[in-house]
Formats: C-alpha cells, structure tokens, sequence
C-alpha cells in the first residue's frame, strides 16, 4: 500500500504538468492520439518555444501562428521591440519554428537540423 502512494503522486505531478503543457500549446498533435513522447515532440515544442519569443506571448493562437507561416512581422513580432530587429534573424527563425510545428512529426527537422539551422547565426547577436 505505501509502494503505491509515491506513484500516484508522481502520476499526478506529471498528468499536471501535462495539462500545463497542453494548455501552453507545446505538446505535439500525434501525442494527442498516440500517448507518446519522441524526439519529433521536443522538436515541436523547441518550435512553440522560438515563436513565443519572436512574439513576446506566452500563447501562440492561430491569428499569430498564421502571421509567422505568412511571413506578415508586423502582426506578430513583439511589439515591445518597437521594429527593432532584423528581419533576416525573423525569417530564418521563422522559418524554422513553422518547420518544427509541422502537423506531421515526419516534416519535422531533426535537432542537428535545428542546430545547423541556428548556426548561421553571429556568437554574439
């Protein structure tokens, strides 16, 4: 009977942090229906990740997820940063969090892609 008590609480702290997750839009479609965890899902996440800080929001709805794919900055970049970035840095960033939401874990990049990707970037940029 005590074996059981640390596993209960242990599920429930992670279906909790799984509701969090969910509710904060980084878990993968696929886990929906599958259950399941793979690289392809911290793909996604890495990519609800880059968008929420190009955005400076903490939820990506569909009104901004669609100003990304459509490239549209004005509608979705931060506007705390008052068009002070470079739209270079945006669109490859961009680029690259629409790839890592993909609807399907297969059209995702893989980390060293996702890696690659960011290495184009200056050290101290």
């Amino acid at each position: 009977m005590d074996a059981g008590l640390p596993k209960l609480l242990a599920d429930d702290v992670v279906f909790s942090a799984l509701k969090v997750s969910a509710a904060m839009g980084y878990l993968a479609p696929e886990y929906i229906t599958t259950g399941r965890f793979t690289e392809k899902s911290d793909i996604y996440a890495f990519g609800v990740i880059v968008l929420q800080v190009l955005s400076g929001k903490t939820a990506i709805g569909g009104s901004i997820r669609t100003a990304f794919e459509s490239f549209r900055f004005d509608d979705c970049i931060d506007t705390n940063l008052k068009g002070r970035y470079s739209s270079s840095e945006a669109t490859t960033l961009t680029k690259l969090a629409v790839q890592c939401i993909h609807e399907s874990p297969d059209q995702r990049p893989s980390m060293v892609d996702v890696i690659q990707e960011l290495r184009v970037f200056p050290a101290n940029s």
